[in-house]
């Protein structure tokens, strides 16, 4: 663990392994397993997430090349939140400035585990540390850090939106006054095609899954007082057959699905 991050915890983990820090938070991320972990690994998931985030040519980079280029300017260290098997925007931004220390976090300890091993045998020009902790109770200090990073993390926490608006105070919280929070979200383009294919499908809609269904991004970042400098640039993904089960049904009714992905810069103000 990088010195810059120690002194930011709260309390001490739960264990440390290879200097990275657990706190014992699977139940809050996803329940990969060994077969993930070959798959990771193996057949090359860490290492063309790493290397297609850092190519022009990923819609990600694209997304993300501006904002990227002023945090690794800028050479403050920032935490990536809920990195998962992408390890989010870390790649965009230390492709730019390899030497900023960088903090990947993930609730899954297994993950974590073999980011490290991955990290260690392929990626050692980079200042990575991790630790595995929940998005929905961090064991960073209030006030901690000048950036923070996500792509889809807050998305994908448990809890559906009273945990995505638990995890956005948090993220709030450990932001120094005045400090960014980049966030890449997904939102689909009509929610009323998405009713209609479950319809078709005779099956209920999963995505309804609580009263965020239909609470916009936008709207979730400034309830819990987060000020928006931007949210004007996106992406757009067509689901088809081969995205999950879902976009298989789509595909078969004909409906095409749009998820919209916007990239988010929020600032922490002065003063809450």
């Amino acid at each position: 663990m990088n010195d810059s991050f120690v002194e930011l915890f709260s309390k001490p983990p739960k264990e440390i392994i290879e200097n990275d820090f657990y706190f014992d938070a699977d139940s809050d991320g996803d329940p990969f397993d060994e077969n993930d972990e070959y798959f990771w690994l193996n057949q090359g998931i860490f290492k063309s997430n790493w290397e297609g985030k850092r190519q022009d040519r990923d819609a990600n980079f694209i997304l993300c090349d501006e904002i990227a280029d002023k945090i690794a300017s800028d050479g403050k260290p920032f935490l990536e939140i809920a990195c998962g098997p992408g390890m989010g925007l870390a790649p965009i931004i230390l492709a730019k400035n390899p030497q900023i220390p960088c903090l990947a976090t993930d609730a899954c300890s297994r993950l974590i585990r073999t980011w490290r091993h991955y990290i260690n045998n392929n990626l050692t020009r980079y200042n990575i540390s991790l630790a595995s902790f929940s998005l929905l109770d961090m064991p960073l200090k209030d006030n901690a850090l000048d950036y923070v990073t996500g792509f889809l993390g807050i998305g994908s926490t448990r809890n559906g939106g009273s945990g995505q608006l638990q995890a956005l105070k948090e993220v709030l919280r450990i932001l120094k006054p005045g400090g960014v929070f980049v966030a890449v979200e997904g939102e689909f383009e009509d929610l009323t095609k998405v009713d209609e294919v479950f319809k078709l499908w005779g099956k209920p809609n999963w995505y309804r899954n609580d009263d965020s269904w239909q609470t916009l991004w936008h709207d979730k970042f400034i309830s819990t007082g987060f000020q928006i400098e931007s949210d004007d640039r996106h992406y757009y993904r067509k689901w088809t057959k081969d995205s999950n089960d879902f976009g298989e049904a789509a595909s078969r009714f004909n409906n095409q699905i749009n998820m919209k992905y916007s990239l988010y810069v929020l600032r922490k103000p002065n003063r809450i």
